[in-house]
């Protein structure tokens, strides 16, 4: 392919999928909506299968001096006592955590040249003869023989492809945010999430004496505080859970606080359309965020097709063992992700105390084991 790919959008995967593309000769453009890369106050956990995509990118030790190592995952309850503590990280592949800014800078410092183009919003798709059509508001049309769309999991590209398939609310609601201080017991890299009755709360120190931290809660469950402030509603939800919950809550600016609901969109979704355009990451396949997969099926995503594109197979057949390679993959990861977020968001108190007695008598070892299995990823 001598002409260069187009990919559309500027996070994770499509950062990621161009430096591949490069990294393999194959020359291309990304082109961003927002007109600058900034910091959307959100942290990642990236698991041992995200780690090896960047180590085969060659960035991980670009990444490492603005991530912190994660020992292990404690599910607490609302007093802040141990249920379970996971150790799913095969020796040699660690766990990180890290600000998403700071990894989108790095992939962004990779690419080649002129590669990236900001403030270019595409509004549609044209098959033609010569290749796919991609239409920008108030920029040239880019004509390209492939394009790739990664423009996130409320992608407008992706509704209008065939087969596509909507957003499905999962009855629960998100929020996130950075703060600039990292509490005593989490700065090591130790990474907990608590779980209450409808709600959890996630903490995990991403360096530079910063935390991120994440909540959620079932949609009744807030209803009483829709008219408060994010914060306010927050406090309310998790008075009285153990320090640093209410502290971290307290210490975050309400306009900075992220809120959303939790969706996706089934297990198989609109990989590739035409023989022409392929989707990548949220775009093709949002997933729940209870395993922490988004980033990394991203990754993966963006590794796997850059491997399927550097080969002699026409376009078309190139795509399709792309999608080969990555739907029972991303099928296992989807269903175990909403699984995982459905245990989590149970809410009647006897559902909470079997889940914490389940917990409590499975073996750790056992545990990490099974996630252990799903955070496997070769990249040769």
């Amino acid at each position: 392919m001598r002409e260069p790919v187009v990919i559309l959008g500027g996070g994770i995967g499509g950062l990621a999928c161009a430096v591949a593309l490069q990294k393999h000769g194959l020359a291309c453009h990304v082109f961003e909506q927002a007109p600058r890369l900034e910091e959307v106050g959100a942290g990642l956990l990236l698991t041992p299968n995200a780690v090896a995509v960047l180590e085969a990118l060659n960035l991980l030790a670009q990444l490492r001096p603005h991530a912190l190592i994660t020992p292990a995952w404690h599910i607490l309850d609302p007093q802040g006592r141990d249920l379970q503590v996971l150790r799913p990280f095969p020796s040699g592949q660690p766990a990180l955590s890290t600000r998403r800014s700071d990894l989108q800078r790095v992939l962004a410092g990779a690419l080649a040249g002129e590669s990236l183009h900001l403030d270019h919003e595409a509004t549609s798709l044209v098959l033609q003869q010569d290749g796919v059509r991609v239409r920008f508001r108030d920029r040239a049309d880019v004509v390209a023989p492939l394009v790739v769309v990664a423009d996130g999991a409320a992608s407008r590209l992706r509704r209008a492809l065939p087969r596509a398939r909507p957003l499905r609310d999962q009855g629960y609601v998100g929020w996130r945010a950075l703060v600039d201080r990292a509490p005593a017991g989490w700065s090591d890299g130790r990474v907990t999430e608590t779980w209450g009755s409808g709600r959890r709360f996630g903490i995990a120190a991403v360096g530079g004496g910063r935390t991120y931290w994440y909540a959620s809660a079932n949609t009744d469950l807030i209803e009483p505080y829709n008219a408060l402030s994010r914060r306010e509603l927050l406090a309310g939800l998790f008075h009285g859970w153990h320090a640093p919950v209410e502290e971290l809550i307290a210490a975050s600016d309400d306009e900075a606080v992220l809120q959303h609901p939790i969706a996706d969109s089934g297990p198989i979704a609109s990989w590739s359309a035409w023989g022409r355009v392929a989707m990548l990451g949220d775009a093709a396949h949002p997933l729940t965020p209870n395993l922490g997969q988004g980033a990394a099926m991203a990754l993966e995503d963006a590794w796997t097709l850059a491997r399927c594109l550097a080969t002699d197979r026409p376009i078309d057949k190139a795509l399709k063992h792309y999608r080969q390679h990555r739907r029972g993959r991303v099928a296992v990861v989807w269903a175990a992700s909403r699984l995982l977020g459905q245990v989590i968001q149970v809410a009647e108190p006897w559902q909470e105390a079997l889940r914490a007695a389940v917990l409590r008598a499975t073996p750790d070892r056992l545990a990490s084991a099974t996630l252990r299995r799903l955070f496997r990823f070769a990249t040769d």
